[in-house]
């Protein structure tokens, strides 16, 4: 090797690239002249000024722990959090130059200001300087990473605001969108329904053949697979696990303890008699075993009042003589008359209770919780045992009986419905039954059982064990249900004449009521409608896109899902902006927030075409990969 490194040094060429090697060692050091080599970690530049990639890898790092919260990021999710770091980290760099080449900075009398005003940094209305610190901890920032953060958007401001403070939509932009966003329009409408024309006479089968054969698509049972099931599941071992007495008992008292404290109650029916006379005659003929109703109507007579309160409390009834009495009387007895600030009180208790939680609720709850428990960590225990037999290639069949497995097979389409037209009969809630659909339809004949995570900590495998592809039903199969789709395809032809002779008839000047009339049909006028609205049906929404389409006095025909609806513009009502003042000045302060990104947007796409950005694309792949 030191004789080949000769030989080349005897070369003038090599001479002079060795020279200029060495003085890059003398005047940059090794490790730079390595860097600028092969070890470049600028992920984008802006001009010649370089945006490093643990800069884009710290903010992304923040994004991606912040998105994680609510489940792991898929592989775009990641690319497009990089992007957007990339991004910011752009932009900044770009406003800085500018605002270097303006001689932009940010005073600290303004900086300070700011940071005294933060309500969040303040203790007793005072900058506190402690909590401050403590605050950026809690948050992964330094007061030096805060302060340079808060100096560049103060800068940046200076230099955005006076571009973006003038900018306001012309007041006749607004007023044509404002007219056209919240005009209204009224209809006469007539709706001719499939299902209200008279039904044909049934056919020959000839012609029900015909139709058969006309239209596969109604009559082609779907996709069919046979599989086998086993689940592991905590609720569906739940209700077969025992749950000790005292454990419940305790949960029991631990749910009492944490509510509120039980009140005494009372149901009770009240008459409030003026003399002592009166209400001896109706505590008569309460005792004798008059109804309420019959009570209530002899009150009237006596001149007293009548009023019933269910499970109140002693507190909640208005007189404490009265309350003090309902609360120490026998349920079911009438009691009276007894003194009090408005008279004399006759009254029954009908019931008694207690406020708060029902016990048998709570010892049901507290069953179902500590059985769920237990199944979980049973489960917790088997699946391994599980996961290891169907590595060993043991069929769902032959499967441990000791595992709490619940097993199931049959045949079911991507629906989940079998060939008679009913649910598959798959256990479990809905998301552990959306799974299984999923696996079976993923699956192939022969595949081995795969053991699969599902929702609530269940665990299923599935065999499939044979496909039956779409195939066109049996006439005779299906002949009642050929017969209706006939049916249904005539009824809605006659409709759609019915229907068509409305609107000609509309359309050469006849009025929509006269026509309507004529053909023994009811006339409806649509509420005002807008354009888009989320309220409106499919069938309103259809109808409203054709009707702003329209001339005032025009007809339309639409279908709908039950037939046809013939309509005729009958008034179109402006929107005024003095009567909708609030709209009218959230359109136009939303008008200029939009046209001002906009302008922001342009003016930085315009720094970023004239500072020549360029981005390393396989550097930034690096970051979320």
């Amino acid at each position: 090797m030191l004789v080949w490194v000769r030989k080349l040094m005897s070369n003038w060429v090599a001479r002079i690239f060795f020279s200029l090697l060495v003085v890059g060692f003398v005047f940059w050091g090794v490790s730079n002249v390595l860097t600028l080599v092969g070890n470049d970690s600028s992920v984008a530049r802006v001009g010649r000024t370089v945006i490093d990639i643990s800069t884009v890898q710290a903010a992304y790092q923040a994004a991606l722990n912040q998105a994680g919260q609510q489940g792991q990021p898929d592989l775009a999710t990641r690319q497009q959090l990089a992007s957007q770091a990339l991004a910011d980290a752009l932009r900044k760099q770009i406003i800085k130059q500018e605002e270097q080449r303006l001689g932009v900075t940010a005073p600290d009398a303004a900086v300070r200001q700011i940071l005294d005003s933060d309500p969040a940094f303040q203790t007793n209305g005072v900058f506190d300087k402690t909590k401050f610190e403590q605050l950026l901890a809690q948050n992964s920032s330094s007061p030096d990473q805060f302060l340079s953060q808060l100096r560049d958007d103060v800068a940046a401001r200076q230099l955005l605001v006076p571009l973006l403070g003038g900018v306001t939509p012309p007041a006749d932009l607004i007023d044509r969108l404002f007219a056209y966003v919240g005009e209204r329009r009224t209809a006469q409408t007539v709706a001719v329904a499939n299902a209200a024309q008279p039904a044909p006479p049934a056919p020959g089968d000839d012609v029900l053949q015909r139709f058969w054969r006309n239209h596969p698509a109604q009559f082609t049972s779907p996709e069919y697979r046979h599989v086998q099931i086993v689940i592991l599941s905590p609720s569906l071992l739940a209700p077969q696990e025992q749950a000790a007495q005292a454990d419940i008992d305790a949960a029991v008292a631990r749910a009492v303890a944490a509510g509120a404290p039980s009140v005494a109650q009372r149901s009770v029916q009240v008459l409030t008699v003026g003399d002592l006379a009166s209400s001896s005659r109706l505590e008569a003929a309460w005792k004798k075993g008059a109804s309420w109703n019959k009570m209530q109507a002899l009150a009237k007579q006596y001149g007293a009042s009548a009023i019933e309160l269910d499970q109140a409390a002693q507190a909640q009834i208005p007189s404490t003589v009265l309350g003090q009495a309902v609360f120490a009387a026998d349920i079911g007895k009438v009691v009276g008359p007894v003194a009090g600030d408005s008279g004399m009180y006759v009254f029954k208790v009908t019931a008694a209770g207690q406020s708060g939680p029902d016990k048998a609720a709570l010892q049901a709850q507290a069953t179902q919780a500590l059985q769920l428990q237990k199944a979980q960590a049973d489960v917790a225990a088997d699946v391994d045992q599980l996961q290891d037999a169907l590595a060993g290639q043991t069929p769902l069949d032959q499967l441990p009986g000791n595992l709490g497995l619940v097993a199931v097979q049959g045949t079911l389409d991507a629906n989940g419905m079998t060939p008679e037209g009913g649910p598959a009969p798959i256990p479990g809630g809905d998301a552990l039954k959306a799974a299984i659909l999923k696996t079976a339809f993923a699956a192939h004949p022969g595949d081995p059982p795969q053991l699969i995570s599902a929702a609530d900590g269940s665990y299923f495998a599935l065999s499939l064990q044979k496909i039956e592809p779409p195939a066109l039903q049996d006439f005779a199969q299906v002949h009642d249900k050929v017969l209706a789709a006939w049916t249904e395809g005539q009824q809605a032809r006659a409709a759609e004449i019915q229907a068509t002779a409305l609107y000609r008839a509309v359309q050469q000047g006849q009025s929509l009521s006269d026509a309507a009339k004529a053909a023994g049909l009811q006339v409806t006028n649509t509420v005002p409608l807008l354009r888009s609205s989320p309220q409106q049906s499919a069938d309103v929404q259809a109808l409203s896109d054709v009707l702003f389409s329209l001339k005032q006095g025009q007809a339309t025909m639409v279908q709908t899902s039950t037939g046809f609806t013939v309509a005729q513009l009958t008034q179109i009502t402006a929107p005024n902006p003095a009567q909708y003042q609030n709209v009218y000045q959230q359109w136009q302060q939303q008008m200029t927030k939009d046209l001002q990104n906009d302008l922001a947007e342009s003016f930085l796409a315009g720094l970023q075409a004239r500072d020549k950005v360029t981005v390393n694309q396989k550097l930034l792949a690096q970051i979320y990969q």
